[in-house]
């Protein structure tokens, strides 16, 4: 397929990269408003745009990869469908459900293939860890921690992106998905309690975040988010004989199984930067003329968006 970039900062260089080692799919056109001319003397055989309707305006554009600033990321993706192309969208698909209710409609009415692109959830090490603890391996799970948190005294200026709220900045929809997606896989979307604590940045996002998660049956979570600490960023999942640690569990290519003293270590190795693999969970949708993933549904977008909102509504009351 050809692909059409919306959209070209840090990720969609690292995303690049993983498209160019999928066989058969092509980096055809970029489209950046800031900078189109620089990007076409770097990538002089991609075909460059310096607006986002002129990308969606070419009938060779079969696909379109969207990673601009979260805000915007609605109606990117409305008039990509519109335009009657395929859309990979970057994480978080939308900054409310309502904005998710919009764009599955819109995806429903055109028939066309659309996915939040949580990569994490397509790693081979991740899917393996997954399925055995749901395999019983560590018997009945009960309890999970994930941490997520980096800092980076660049990004962390007051215009730059992660702090600031017109352009949907913090540390839930930042980083703090991730761990909610991990405790989802177990324990689902709904918890039926949480307790929520965060440090406000100086713009008034949330730059450090902790959430506490109840599922009942004796099942917790707690999970922490931040854009201005470095934390381990590993997931663990305790269950009654035993639990799995997995070290970067957002770009996992190992975890862990321990029992007492016993480690059993397993390795995964991801292809290329590890989009590779969500690339290919997407061509291979397409190919078989499905218009959603069912590793990461339009209502697991849908759903966590609706967990990120309660969790924001309790902290910025």
């Amino acid at each position: 397929m050809n692909w059409g970039f919306i959209g070209f900062g840090r990720i969609a260089r690292k995303f690049l990269e993983s498209l160019n080692a999928v066989e058969g799919e092509v980096p055809y056109a970029f489209a950046s408003r800031s900078n189109a001319a620089a990007l076409q003397n770097e990538f002089p055989k991609v075909k460059m745009y310096d607006s986002y309707e002129s990308l969606l305006a070419d009938p060779e554009v079969d696909i379109v990869y969207i990673s601009t600033t979260h805000n915007f990321h609605c109606q990117n993706t409305i008039d990509a469908l519109q335009a009657g192309k395929h859309v990979l969208c970057e994480k978080p698909m939308g900054i409310s459900s309502n904005e998710i209710v919009k764009m599955t409609e819109v995806a429903r009415e055109s028939g066309k293939f659309l996915m939040e692109a949580m990569w994490m959830r397509f790693l081979p090490a991740y899917r393996q860890a997954i399925d055995v603890v749901k395999s019983g391996k560590i018997g009945e799970v009960k309890y999970m921690t994930a941490s997520f948190g980096f800092r980076s005294e660049e990004k962390l200026t007051q215009d730059g992106r992660l702090l600031n709220p017109d352009l949907a900045g913090g540390a839930l929809y930042d980083v703090g998905v991730y761990p909610l997606t991990i405790v989802s896989d177990l324990f689902g979307w709904e918890p039926s309690d949480f307790k929520a604590h965060a440090i406000k940045s100086g713009t008034g996002v949330d730059e450090t975040i902790q959430v506490q998660l109840d599922f009942g049956d004796n099942r917790m979570a707690q999970v922490l988010g931040s854009i201005a600490l470095h934390t381990n960023k590993e997931a663990c999942i305790y269950g009654d004989k035993g639990y799995v640690r997995i070290p970067m569990f957002w770009k996992a290519e190992s975890f862990e199984i321990i029992k007492g003293d016993e480690v059993e270590t397993f390795s995964a190795p991801m292809i290329s930067t590890g989009y590779a693999h969500e690339i290919v969970e997407v061509r291979d949708c397409i190919l078989k003329g499905k218009t959603e993933s069912e590793l990461f549904t339009l209502n697991d977008s849908l759903m966590s968006a609706r967990l990120v909102e309660r969790i924001l509504s309790t902290i910025f009351k």
